[in-house]
């Protein structure tokens, strides 16, 4: 949801990020239990992963000049179908360590879930960097009109580059706490979850249309659609 914010304020969407999910599951999964990789390096493989799917889409928006929804409808159906076909859509990989899983299922102090100590400096990273920085606020210029930013000097494709760089990353991440909290890499690991952060974002009060959107305000529609959920 973090990433669907950046890229939703500058007007762009990443619709491919619960698909980067199950893809990045499935590859940590296989190169840990197939290919035997140690865990943590299959964990810095699968980051870098998600860091070239994002360069896909981000390649495909600025180079190409085609439409984000478009392209990342595209890489949605590419990245699940490519995960789909490592795992035969039939296998799981699972048996990770409790040392894994502890990331997932685990809480310090019997209180609190260890997942928040990524998510919290997650959140606080990028409200800083949103609403504390010039290069932050920059995203929201190139929501209300790329060409009036371009030629405020600001270098709108090398942005762009970055956020979808972020988001394809923040979904392996993500894919790898899913793991570690289901105990089980499957190649279906996210699926719908990119409607639940575009819904976070949106009920935020961020505009579908870019220029516009807080990070506090994701997180409030995050809580909203979780305690509904749960509820």
């Amino acid at each position: 949801a973090m990433g669907e914010t950046l890229t939703i304020i500058t007007g762009g969407i990443d619709l491919s990020v619960g698909s980067m999910m199950g893809l990045s599951a499935v590859v940590m999964g296989a190169l840990w239990r197939d290919g035997g990789v140690s865990l943590p390096i299959a964990i810095v493989i699968t980051l870098f992963v998600g860091l070239a799917g994002g360069a896909l889409n981000a390649a495909m928006i600025t180079k190409l000049k085609a439409p984000p929804l478009i392209v990342t409808l595209g890489t949605f159906s590419l990245f699940r179908g490519i995960a789909e076909g490592l795992t035969r859509g039939i296998e799981n990989y699972s048996g990770f360590p409790q040392e894994f899983l502890f990331l997932g299922q685990g809480y310090a102090w019997n209180l609190i879930p260890t997942q928040l100590f990524i998510f919290v400096p997650a959140v606080a990273a990028v409200w800083w960097w949103l609403h504390r920085t010039g290069f932050g606020r920059s995203f929201y210029a190139i929501g209300f009109s790329q060409e009036a930013a371009r030629y405020a000097g600001i270098k709108v494709r090398r942005r762009l580059n970055l956020l979808y760089c972020l988001s394809g990353i923040g979904a392996s991440v993500a894919g790898i706490i899913y793991v570690a909290h289901l105990g089980q890499a499957k190649s279906d690991a996210g699926t719908g979850y990119e409607l639940t952060a575009i819904a976070a974002v949106v009920l935020g009060g961020a505009s579908i249309f870019g220029g516009r959107g807080t990070v506090l305000g994701t997180v409030l529609g995050l809580f909203a659609i979780v305690v509904l959920q749960n509820g």
